[in-house]
């Protein structure tokens, strides 16, 4: 039998009886709710309350602002904005900021991660909080961490284990690590292809994860000119490399085929075709000169063109901006499809007519 989830949610306010209306205000509001059962506790310490977040006992985190209650310490109005940056840096967790300074906190607002309600409209506490839940960051996080552990724990005693003296031969038992980013590697990226889909989000890393380039490295120039890097992996290895092959990727408008589909829109059949053949030679291909690449955060929607290439020395790279990468395996297709581009050789077409006599001939003889 599966066991219910309980969401456990934090409210960390100085003020106790502001605190405890906080928790029933929560707390009444989910009792309605029958996916989603909450336990609400609070917390009138603010630092006590980063402690039991950082402890991993909490899975949204409602954050007064301004510590005012008298004590030993001052008040101070940046008080939970101080314990919101601990969080960032310890671990992930919603936050809602419930503060009669909004102003101190707006700009940290990410919809539904860190909403920012006001002291006087404690009635929209519970929507905020449903809003961190129902987003499934929570969940995915703690999901991905349980995964890793479990592979790595899996790996350690079945394969590593057993077999330390012949993983280690030569080498610093810390290298063991080498192997295990292997593995792990390996299988994720096995469950991420598992789930592609067709969404955008999911062709890109955005932003790019090293500071070393690489093949499908979406890079922008002087602000305007969009480039992909098609420098096999290898090249840039040892950091010797000295020049690298980029492909100009132009807006998607600007492609004349784009120009077809639109100017023929609302003329049925004719509209139709050129939609086919934008699809088929630009937004679909993975062979020939063309490659889409869909619009996602600061990408807009760009063509590769594999005949529009460059040369560029390692500085001129180094000076772009490097925007998004490819993920695999839409940057190692890009490198095959420009091979197959680059490497065609053209050879005279048959005489179909003459074949198709020849053909004929011999069906009646037969």
């Amino acid at each position: 039998m599966e066991v219910e989830r309980v969401w456990r949610i934090l409210v960390i306010e100085d003020d106790e009886q502001l605190a405890a209306d906080a928790q029933r205000e929560i707390t009444d509001a989910f009792d309605d709710n029958p996916d989603i059962n909450v336990r609400v506790e609070f917390e009138t310490d603010f630092d006590a309350g980063f402690e039991r977040v950082l402890n991993g006992t909490t899975d949204v985190v409602v954050l007064d602002v301004r510590r005012d209650t008298p004590s030993s310490a001052p008040e101070d109005e940046t008080a939970g904005h101080t314990v919101f940056k601990e969080i960032r840096e310890a671990r992930f967790a919603p936050v809602v900021f419930w503060t009669a300074l909004p102003e101190q906190v707006a700009h940290e607002a990410m919809v539904p991660l860190v909403a920012v309600v006001k002291k006087d409209d404690i009635e929209l506490l519970p929507a905020a909080v449903e809003a961190a839940i129902t987003s499934q960051a929570v969940e995915t996080i703690a999901d991905i961490e349980n995964h890793v552990a479990s592979v790595l724990n899996k790996h350690m005693w079945t394969e590593l284990g057993p077999h330390w003296a012949e993983y280690t031969d030569g080498l610093e038992p810390g290298t063991v690590a080498q192997v295990l980013i292997s593995r792990l590697a390996r299988i994720l990226e096995g469950d991420r292809e598992q789930s592609f889909t067709a969404h955008p989000s999911h062709r890109y890393v955005y932003p790019p994860v090293s500071d070393t380039r690489g093949p499908g490295d979406i890079m922008l120039e002087g602000g305007r000119d969009w480039w992909v890097v098609l420098t096999p992996a290898c090249d840039f290895e040892q950091s010797k490399l000295e020049f690298a092959l980029l492909a100009r990727a132009g807006s998607l408008e600007s492609h004349p085929k784009y120009a077809k589909w639109v100017s023929a829109k609302g003329k049925g059949n004719a509209a139709k075709g050129e939609w086919n053949e934008l699809g088929k030679d630009v937004l679909m291909a993975t062979q020939g000169r063309y490659r889409y690449l869909p619009a996602f955060r600061d990408i807009p929607d760009l063509v590769i063109d594999l005949e529009n290439v460059r040369s560029v020395d390692a500085d001129t790279l180094r000076g772009m901006e490097p925007v998004a990468s490819l993920v695999s395996p839409f940057a190692e297709s890009l490198l095959v499809q420009n091979s197959q581009f680059r490497g065609r050789i053209g050879v005279p077409d048959l005489d179909s007519e003459l074949i198709k006599q020849r053909l004929e001939a011999g069906a009646v003889s037969a």
